[in-house]
């Protein structure tokens, strides 16, 4: 008699108040923000949790580099129709390192602390050729000018650092 009935499940044992409906089953625990503390005390090594996607800031820093870069070809191929290729030089000289915050930008979603210091740095140095090509009357000047103050700002940002200092699987 004890399994009069061979294809149900065998009973289980009744919950702290007769409710049978759980069968026993443990409920899992679903943990909530990394700063919530869970069943055992909060983990003091999960303090933050690194960004999974990249940072508006980040993005909007990129997004900074391609247009500063391609307003400055824009300008200089401008001023190299009504003036030659040597206005068009000297238009597209005050944003060199522009081309090389380009490329390092192609870099942010893969790269880390370093790249971050780097950009800085070569913004910074933009910035200083900017103001001079400004106060030359250079028409890239002022591109170069905004576009780097834009990205020292932008990469100074505390959500830019977190991504930059996010854990990585080696090779990825």
């Amino acid at each position: 008699m004890p399994n009069d009935h061979p294809h149900q499940a065998p009973p289980t044992a009744t919950g702290p108040h007769g409710d049978r409906s759980r069968r026993g089953a443990p409920v899992p625990y679903i943990p909530g923000p990394s700063s919530a503390p869970g069943p055992y005390g909060t983990n003091p090594q999960v303090a933050s949790v690194p960004p999974l996607s990249m940072p508006h800031s980040l993005r909007a820093a990129r997004t900074t580099t391609y247009v500063m870069v391609g307003l400055a070809l824009l300008a200089s191929a401008a001023v190299g129709v009504t003036e030659g290729a040597r206005g068009a030089g000297a238009a597209f000289g005050g944003n060199v390192f522009g081309v090389v915050l380009l490329v390092l930008a192609c870099f942010y979603g893969r790269a880390g602390r370093g790249l971050r210091v780097t950009s800085i740095v070569i913004a910074s140095v933009q910035i200083l050729l900017g103001l001079s090509a400004t106060m030359r009357g250079n028409i890239g000047g002022p591109i170069a000018l905004v576009g780097a103050v834009v990205m020292v700002v932008l990469l100074g940002r505390a959500s830019t650092g977190a991504w930059f200092r996010r854990p990585r699987t080696p090779g990825a």
